[in-house]
């Protein structure tokens, strides 16, 4: 009876080691099994790919792209593809860089690849879409967009792309609206309020438009107003008939920079409806001179503006 109760004690110790060793085996090939399964299964973390080096190859070809050096970027961001290719980033820089190159069709292959890369990332899939629209294939840009929505209900990109393609079906009711619940979404695509602009432009309500432009051009310092804002800006102005506000904007920017053959057009359009006649000529005369290119135009059009004898005289005197 004494040797009852340590071997009682010897058989629970053993069963209880036995039942640690057993956990501890069973957890070592859980373990075994999950890493296998995260390297087989999880091809954008494998471990036989260098993504730190593919990362920094997809930055260089950016740089590359942005500097207009198409070729060492489509190198780079290929070289990238190969050192990691389960990646969607250097699919989605590649796609850009075919885009810009001239080369849509490699394009959306290689979006396409990245969203699928991405398990369909919204952005990404808007992205497919305006390369799509890109070559006019309106239908499954649209698709793209509306898939898009399904994922991200607020999806500012992809609203935006609607309303592109309702410009392009000179519908700008549905434009305005898509565009506005666009500028609504946290955070609106960039460029939105000169979509509302161009929708605002395309059913002639020429006063909203301008207003738009204005609360934009307070983003920006008067000596350095966008080209593209001026220009819709003046073209408003005219279009309303407003020709000595648009003359005074237009005269405005002739000693910047940022004056253009396309403001020196619009500066005599004005002038011209003004019946400023000689003023016209001298407009488009200057804007000859200091744009060499355009000289046969600007001098041809104003070959076709004639000035009455009374306003020649008063020229002469001048």
């Amino acid at each position: 009876m004494q040797f009852t109760i340590p071997n009682q004690r010897i058989l629970k110790q053993a069963r209880f080691f036995v039942v640690v060793l057993g956990l501890g085996v069973l957890s070592f090939q859980i373990g075994c099994s999950s890493l296998t399964g995260l390297a087989n299964n999880s091809r954008g973390l494998s471990l036989n790919n260098d993504a730190l080096e593919a990362r920094a190859l997809t930055r260089a070809g950016n740089l590359d792209c942005q500097t207009g050096e198409l070729r060492n970027a489509e190198f780079n961001q290929r070289e990238a593809i190969k050192k990691n290719p389960y990646d969607p980033w250097p699919h989605e820089r590649l796609a850009q860089t075919l885009k810009k190159s001239g080369q849509p069709k490699e394009a959306i292959k290689e979006m396409t690849e990245a969203v699928e890369l991405s398990d369909d990332d919204p952005r990404l899939v808007v992205e497919l879409g305006n390369l799509y629209l890109d070559i006019g294939d309106i239908h499954t840009a649209s698709n793209q967009a509306q898939q898009a929505l399904e994922r991200e209900h607020r999806c500012g990109p992809a609203l935006l792309l609607l309303g592109q393609i309702a410009l392009a079906n000179q519908d700008p009711d549905e434009a305005l609206h898509l565009f506005q619940r666009a500028a609504a979404c946290s955070p609106p695509p960039p460029g939105i309020k000169l979509k509302i602009v161009e929708a605002y432009q395309l059913d002639g309500r020429w006063r909203l438009a301008n207003n738009t432009i204005d609360s934009i051009l307070l983003d920006y310092p008067v000596e350095n107003y966008p080209e593209n804002l001026v220009i819709a800006k003046a073209e408003g102005l005219i279009e309303m008939n407003q020709l000595s506000a648009a003359e005074n904007f237009l005269l405005e920017r002739q000693a910047s920079e940022v004056f253009t053959p396309t403001m020196v057009y619009l500066l005599a359009a004005a002038q011209k409806r003004m019946q400023s006649f000689s003023d016209a000529r001298n407009t488009l005369a200057a804007g000859a001179k200091a744009f060499p290119n355009y000289r046969v135009q600007f001098m041809e059009i104003r070959s076709q503006i004639e000035i009455p004898a009374v306003d020649e005289r008063v020229a002469q005197r001048k």
